[in-house]
């Protein structure tokens, strides 16, 4: 939802903005990151349902944010997005978008891949499994959890960068409590821990 919002206005007619997806897609990615981060301070202590539930909390936070901001037009929503434009070319087919979107998985997916066999890969499966052990054997667990939800959010704001120019409008209900339930719902389907798994449940 933050990556969306910040596309439309980094390159809508509302915003009275143009920028190239090469410069907009990154730094949405930095700033969602950072927010990720930022959401991560006060829940880096919880796990399981607890967690799930101040995921919950900060949904339907952003969710009274966006109807009663004036920024984000309420529920009328940020319409007359412009389209993803890389390097001055246009993407407007539907076929162009789904190459897009298929270019940034493999590179995300690629990326998560060889982040998952390095060191940090390895102390975040530990921390998964057994985060008390993970502590005592001196794993940095705050600040891995903090990295991961930061990573985590980056990803979330690419894909948000990519969903509003393909929808050409954002409005507050397309990031309802349904979203979330169908993002838990890819990742048990496919299996927490397994980017192949939630790359099939994601299909």
């Amino acid at each position: 939802g933050i990556g969306a919002y910040l596309y439309a206005a980094l390159a809508s007619e509302y915003a009275g903005r143009d920028w190239d997806a090469q410069f907009a897609i990154p730094v949405i990615a930095i700033v969602v990151a950072v927010s990720g981060f930022l959401v991560g301070l006060p829940s880096r202590r919880l796990a399981g349902d607890y967690l799930a539930i101040v995921t919950l909390f900060f949904l339907q936070l952003w969710l009274v944010v966006l109807i009663n901001a004036s920024f984000a037009r309420g529920p009328n929503g940020i319409s007359d997005i412009y389209p993803l434009e890389f390097f001055g070319r246009e993407i407007t087919s539907l076929d162009g978008y789904f190459y897009v979107a298929l270019g940034a998985f493999v590179l995300i997916i690629s990326v998560l891949y060889l982040v998952n066999e390095s060191r940090t890969g390895r102390a975040w499966r530990a921390l998964r499994e057994d985060e008390l052990a993970a502590e005592m054997m001196t794993t940095p667990v705050n600040r891995l959890k903090l990295l991961a939800f930061a990573v985590g959010a980056g990803v979330a704001g690419v894909a948000g960068a990519i969903f509003a120019p393909v929808q050409g409008a954002v409005f507050p209900a397309n990031f309802d409590i349904v979203l979330l339930i169908t993002i838990y719902a890819m990742v048990v389907l496919g299996g927490a821990g397994s980017l192949f798994g939630v790359t099939v449940g994601a299909i």
